[in-house]
């Protein structure tokens, strides 16, 4: 199969304009990469005729006009599956913890399609979090979503990591089979260096670190980086819930920073606002 070739003729902040040569285009966010530099990675975002706007997910600084592309025929993938329980590792599958690479793995795309709702199956059972307070007063429903919100400092983070300390490490202590099969995805959403490494530091000491897989898009990190780095971590989860079968703690630290990078690509890509300056694929992105 020939795979799309082009060139770069413009570079604006996270955005790439690569104009298409030849009859082959490009999938809507297939990766491209270039021949002369294999670092440089990226991904389809829009297109019209003879335009393909990608956003930049590697280093700008490596970009050129006139730098040749071609497309890949895949989109982005992550790994997943056990062998990544107990690493830390970016949008690309590489690892940040100085154990090595993750060996093994297999890997699925960041897009795949969600269930169709007629084989969701939904009751109403609350999640126990051994936590009085919240399971008294602001009980926690199996399958749902809770927000927390407050100021810096107030113990946002300390109160996630009880909650998998708690929910998870009960279920590697339980004698029961199925209680076994609990894991821990964390999305870290354009958050700051330092909560990374000590959210790190504490499931470690705590042990529930092999039952955890940490994935990072931090505040470094540019705006595209970012706002694929929710999608990569839902990737995961779904990857435990739907293939290993298995109950599944999903967080993302946090949900205003992946609706800010977002907006941030619109921006550069000069899209109509909506309402308050957001982009106007809001709920679609957030939904998704």
């Amino acid at each position: 199969m020939n795979q799309a070739q082009g060139i770069i003729t413009s570079v604006n902040g996270q955005i790439a304009t690569v104009e298409i040569e030849g009859d082959n285009f490009p999938e809507l966010f297939e990766v491209l990469s270039s021949p002369e530099d294999p670092k440089v990675i990226l991904e389809v975002f829009s297109q019209s005729r003879e335009t393909t706007f990608a956003t930049i997910l590697s280093s700008p600084d490596r970009l050129f006009r006139g730098m040749k592309v071609s497309g890949t025929g895949s989109d982005l993938k992550i790994p997943v599956g056990q062998s990544v329980l107990g690493r830390v590792m970016d949008l690309f599958g590489n690892t940040k913890d100085n154990i090595g690479p993750i060996l093994e793995a297999k890997k699925t795309s960041i897009y795949s399609k969600a269930p169709s709702l007629n084989i969701v199956q939904s009751r109403y059972q609350i999640l126990e979090t051994g936590i009085k307070a919240i399971d008294f007063l602001t009980p926690i429903q199996r399958g749902g979503k809770v927000g927390f919100i407050g100021g810096a400092g107030v113990g946002k983070t300390i109160l996630l990591t009880e909650l998998m300390h708690n929910i998870t490490g009960r279920a590697q202590s339980d004698a029961t089979g199925k209680a076994q099969n609990v894991f821990s995805v964390f999305a870290g959403v354009g958050e700051r260096i330092r909560e990374g490494q000590e959210l790190y530091q504490r499931l470690k000491q705590s042990g529930v670190l092999p039952k955890t897989v940490i994935i990072l898009g931090q505040m470094n990190e540019n705006a595209a980086v970012r706002f694929r780095v929710a999608l990569a971590a839902v990737a995961q989860a779904e990857y435990f819930r739907d293939v290993l079968k298995s109950d599944v703690l999903f967080f993302i630290d946090n949900m205003f920073r992946y609706v800010q990078a977002g907006a941030e690509v619109a921006t550069l890509l000069g899209t109509i606002p909506s309402e308050q300056a957001y982009q106007a694929t809001l709920q679609t992105e957030v939904s998704t």
